[in-house]
């Protein structure tokens, strides 16, 4: 790449004819099978330890794998769509997920489950990539913030189902037919997505591939990058560390709450965010707040609400532990912002690489922080003090990555690299 990249925007992507409606509401629905996916282990922790013999640690890293999977394929995934097209790589990454969603639901062992959940990681990892693609390559340009605004709402859904009925589905059916349910409404969602991009371009033109190179070279040595990479890493780690796995186990052990009682406050976590992500890019697009500022104050939010994890929730009334879950999906809802600052700092001709770099930290902070978690526990039983001890590590981390994010320089700027600039 000679000379100077230019802070352009693609130009309005060509028409293909197809019903916009039916693209966005398949993409969506296998969106929100993979967000079902992501945090469905709180619900099954002690289920899956009793029926599997799983220690803490184990539990952990099993519920690691399916992140450290989707995050490591984020690094490939863009050359990927752009040589072989969205529709073929969704496909398959959406075989995979079905085939791992049946393994965890015959697993006899540790090992097994641990494979199927890989598999799911690696399966959903496409699925946002994907439709970001089709979304600027098929759909008018002045659609896309909504459309991915409304995508992300929605597929939080799947949050949503994974707390209190999946909690109820497993009570009636049990966790292995439950997820061999989710296996086959999964297989119905690739179905529709491919049916409904049948019409796509078998291929999008790839760009040079020292763009992929350069541009992973000019973050690497951005501050800037660097900044919302720790942020995105312990903004989306503390978050599942309440809604993917502990946040469950917590309520058992240090409130006394059956699975039940937990999936219904965890359920208003995710229900905030629903509400929150609509209403962050309200925010944002009417300049309310920068989406700095906007950051910050949810990462503010969110730091309060892991302090009283800390302190232990046990003197809130129902009432007020009902506020303050559903005040955490709130906050949480402001870090997606995180990507429309990414389109801002940095130019169209390398855009997609800073996306799919933020969100390996992204997914790498929920991988890594509840396996973290799961080996501070091991050893030291099941006792409430040791609950409330494991969440002082993502209210550390994220408060050092806020006072970080804070004090960085966000300017847009022309970063040199050689002979080259971007």
């Amino acid at each position: 790449m000679r000379g100077s990249v230019p802070l352009t925007r693609p130009s309005e992507p060509r028409a293909v004819g197809l019903p916009y409606g039916a693209i966005f509401v398949a993409l969506a629905g296998l969106y929100l099978v993979a967000y079902f996916f992501r945090v469905s282990a709180a619900v099954i922790a002690g289920d899956l330890e009793r029926d599997l013999l799983l220690s803490s640690s184990e539990l952990g890293t099993l519920a690691a794998a399916l992140f450290y999977a989707f995050a490591f394929v984020q690094l490939p995934l863009g050359p990927l769509l752009d040589r072989f097209g969205a529709r073929r790589i969704l496909m398959l990454c959406g075989a995979l997920t079905v085939a791992g969603a049946v393994t965890f639901a015959i697993s006899s062992g540790y090992e097994e489950a641990l494979l199927g959940r890989i598999l799911m990681g690696a399966g959903t990892a496409s699925v946002l990539m994907g439709s970001l693609k089709i979304y600027s390559s098929c759909f008018p340009s002045h659609r896309f913030s909504t459309l991915v605004g409304w995508q992300i709402a929605i597929g939080n859904s799947g949050n949503l189902l994974a707390t209190a009925p999946l909690a109820w589905l497993v009570s009636c059916w049990g966790w292995r037919l439950s997820f061999a349910a989710v296996a086959l409404v999964t297989a119905g969602a690739v179905a529709m997505v491919g049916f409904t991009l049948r019409s796509l371009p078998a291929t999008v033109a790839a760009p040079d591939e020292t763009t992929y190179g350069e541009g992973w070279r000019v973050l690497v040595r951005d501050l800037r990058f660097w900044g919302m990479a720790f942020l995105a890493f312990f903004w989306y780690g503390s978050y599942m560390a309440v809604q993917g796995l502990w946040g469950g186990p917590y309520l058992d052990v240090c409130l006394g709450m059956s699975g039940v009682q937990g999936g219904k406050l965890l359920m208003l976590t995710a229900i905030g965010f629903i509400v929150g992500c609509p209403v962050s890019g309200v925010v944002t697009d009417r300049r309310w707040l920068s989406p700095r500022q906007l950051i910050v104050v949810g990462q503010v939010g969110m730091i309060l609400v892991l302090t009283l994890f800390v302190a232990g929730l046990s003197g809130l009334s129902s009432p007020l532990l009902a506020i303050t879950f559903f005040f955490y999906g709130l906050c949480v809802s402001t870090g997606p912002v995180l990507y429309t600052l990414v389109k801002q700092l940095y130019p169209s001709t390398m855009v997609a690489t800073a996306l799919t770099s933020v969100n390996f930290f992204v997914v790498l902070g929920a991988a890594l922080l509840q396996q973290v978690m799961g080996g501070l526990l091991q050893g030291q039983g099941s006792a409430a003090e040791a609950y409330r001890q494991i969440f002082q590590l993502p209210l550390g981390g994220l408060l050092l990555a806020t006072l970080f994010f804070v004090f960085i320089p966000l300017k847009e700027k022309v970063v040199k690299t050689g002979s080259n600039e971007v």
